[in-house]
């Protein structure tokens, strides 16, 4: 977008700033001056400066935008081009919306008993500058509007039409040539279009066609402005390969309510440069829901805090009057509403970068660390989990895989060990994977059957995700860790399965880690070696070794609720540190229990009996088959006891003579 400053000036009167200020300004405000030119103007130096509008700012693809931002920085005001006293306006009859589903507003105008010309040379040089042709004057007007005010209007000879102007929906027409002679070929996608009774007239907010060009000759028009739904302009600017002044604008969030004073400058400038002393004038209004600005509540301190440098408040509150929005004091807050041209403006965050783009960025220090207030941690502590656990598996050799949440009935009766029922989802976009998986084993067990496909006899993958199901009518989901361990060796795999496990729990900060025998087991599991996994009587998981699907295979599977675990590790409380005032005692015993008596069901027993007082530890120390038993070293560390007590206590405890 080019502006001269001289235009500029004409809005803001007051303005001392130089034009090298004013761009470099409207830059650092976010406007990249990419272009600065000193030109001829009416027989005087002016300066033409080139900005570019990336964001979606509609407001400043027009020459009162960029005032509007310039009188702000310097605290001054703008005085918008005088419409005088206008003819009074009869309702037309020979306009009529047919599909508005993508209309916002139409305003149009008809005005019979004009006389078109050629335009002065002033505004010939003028649109020269903006690198624009002069047509011819009643087109020329309609150009200067756009650039001045940023909407864009379409002017038709009524005596080229047939019929009544409608607005519709493209059903049956192909092709459109354009003001310029091209041939555009048109895709009956969501076009919206202009035309009369016969013919098409425009692609609308993108291009007017040949039918009801204006010439010299004109002395009936209909001039109109329209804003349209942004998206469906882009698109059909993109479908027709047509991308023009009125499109880069009508493709953006343009100001519906702005229509009235852009149609009144036009309608002024008519009347005034194409003898309207006997013109007659109707208007059609096409309005179906007025667009109100919202109202924004608004923290005067937050400026600051997202800036990380001191902006007052109330020069916070001054900057936005100074953008011509609403402020109004809200209790300790204020409500803020944008004018309606700034359709850019809808939350607090828009507001707080409006004040800081006018402080000023070059205002924030580059060699400085910001005084920013640490912002409260709203991360999940699951997911947390879930880095830890990745991180952890990683370091002793297993592989993360991802998997589709997406499964059979067969897979989920294999390897569910929850009282879930399954839950089927509609439309898959799958239909041989229609239910949502019960356990990560699915995914992982697909995966070790694409490894044996290349011939791989030790396999260690893991992964983290969700897992599905309901109880009833009630739905559930958690993330849970998976792992699998699968290889050819003989050997207790399971027990190093279940060091890994124990070792990734002890790093989330688990130490409490117990096995018992599972209530309910997948099928696929092999029912004598299948186990529970709790934390603090809690189960959270299971550890089992499969049942052989194949010669010789050996895989061992573990999986648990991280989200529980989550829940578990936020219930902790933290522990002062405690002063010993005796040393600790440690002592072992011995215990021999049968292959399914409990050891852990024991440790909790023992607990009981020493009681919290004096217990520091309990743990197991060794464990070894003996015959159809186990037998096991139990090491007990006793707090706040000397030697002899500590020993009757732990004799007692133990039944040890």
């Amino acid at each position: 977008m080019k502006i001269l400053y001289s235009d500029i000036k004409k809005l803001i009167p007051g303005l001392k700033a130089s034009p090298r200020q004013v761009g470099e300004f409207l830059t650092m405000a976010g406007f990249m001056m990419d272009g600065f030119e000193k030109v001829n103007f009416q027989g005087k130096p002016n300066y033409s400066i080139s900005l570019e509008v990336r964001h979606n700012r509609a407001d400043c693809l027009s020459v009162v935008g960029f005032a509007n931002e310039i009188a702000a920085k310097w605290n001054l005001k703008v005085n918008m081009p005088k419409i005088g006293k206008l003819p009074r306006k009869q309702a037309s009859r020979n306009i009529k919306v047919v599909d508005g589903k993508y209309i916002r507003r139409i305003l149009a105008f008809e005005i019979e008993n004009i006389c078109n010309k050629k335009s002065p040379q002033w505004l010939v040089d003028w649109l020269a500058l903006y690198d624009m042709k002069s047509k011819n004057m009643l087109v020329d007007l309609s150009n200067f509007v756009m650039l001045v005010t940023g909407h864009p209007s379409h002017l038709l000879d009524v005596s080229k039409m047939h019929g009544q102007l409608h607005w519709d929906m493209n059903k049956k027409y192909k092709t459109i040539t354009t003001l310029d002679g091209t041939l555009v070929n048109l895709t009956g996608d969501r076009e919206i279009i202009l035309r009369d009774d016969k013919n098409i007239l425009a692609i609308a907010g993108i291009v007017g066609g040949k039918k009801a060009e204006l010439d010299l000759n004109t002395t009936s028009i209909i001039a109109e402005m329209a804003v349209y739904d942004p998206g469906t302009v882009r698109k059909n600017s993109r479908g027709t390969n047509v991308a023009t002044e009125a499109s880069t604008r009508l493709g953006r969030w343009l100001d519906p309510n702005g229509l009235d004073y852009a149609m009144d400058l036009l309608l002024a400038l008519i009347l005034k440069n194409c003898g309207g002393q006997n013109a007659v004038v109707r208007e059609f209004n096409y309005y179906p829901k007025k667009y109100q600005a919202p109202r924004i509540n608004f923290d005067p301190a937050k400026p600051s805090l997202y800036a990380g440098i001191n902006i007052p408040k109330e020069k916070a509150v001054d900057i936005l009057r100074g953008l011509r929005f609403s402020v109004r004091k809200n209790g300790k807050h204020y409500s803020v509403t944008p004018p309606t041209d700034r359709m850019d403006v809808t939350i607090e965050e828009d507001l707080i970068e409006e004040v800081v783009r006018l402080y000023g960025f070059e205002k924030i220090p580059v060699a400085e660390i910001p005084k920013l207030e640490v912002t409260e941690d709203i991360t999940p502590r699951v997911v947390k989990l879930a880095e830890k656990v990745r991180d952890v598996l990683s370091v002793m050799g297993y592989d993360e895989i991802l998997s589709s949440p997406l499964t059979t009935k067969e897979s989920n009766g294999l390897t569910n060990h929850r009282d879930w029922q399954t839950i089927t989802t509609q439309n898959a976009v799958n239909e041989e994977f229609p239910d949502l998986r019960q356990s990560i084993g699915a995914g992982l067990l697909n995966q070790l059957a694409e490894y044996r496909k290349k011939n791989l006899a030790y396999v260690q993958i893991f992964e983290v995700g969700k897992i599905f199901g309901k109880i009833g009518n009630k739905y559930g989901e958690h993330e849970s860790l998976g792992i699998l361990y699968n290889h050819a060796a003989k050997g207790p795999a399971l027990e190093y399965l279940r060091y890994i496990l124990e070792t990734t729990l002890r790093y989330l900060g688990l130490d409490d880690v117990s096995y018992r025998e599972s209530v309910k087991k997948p099928r696929l599991a092999n029912e004598y070696s299948c186990y529970d996994v709790m934390i603090k009587d809690k189960p959270v998981g299971i550890i089992y070794k499969l049942k052989p699907r194949v010669e010789n295979e050996r895989t061992y599977f573990a999986e648990a609720n991280l989200t529980l675990i989550a829940d578990i590790l936020g219930s902790f409380k933290g522990k002062p540190a405690v002063e010993l005032t005796k040393k600790l005692v440690t002592l072992d015993a011995n215990l021999e229990l049968t292959k399914k008596e409990s050891v852990y069901a024991a440790l909790e027993n023992f607990k009981q009996k020493i009681g919290k007082k004096h217990l520091w530890s309990i743990a197991v120390a060794d464990a070894f088959p003996v015959g159809n038993k186990v037998k096991y070293t139990i090491r007990v560390s006793y707090q706040e006891l000397p030697d002899p007590v500590a020993k009757k206590l732990h004799l007692k405890t133990f039944g040890l003579k």
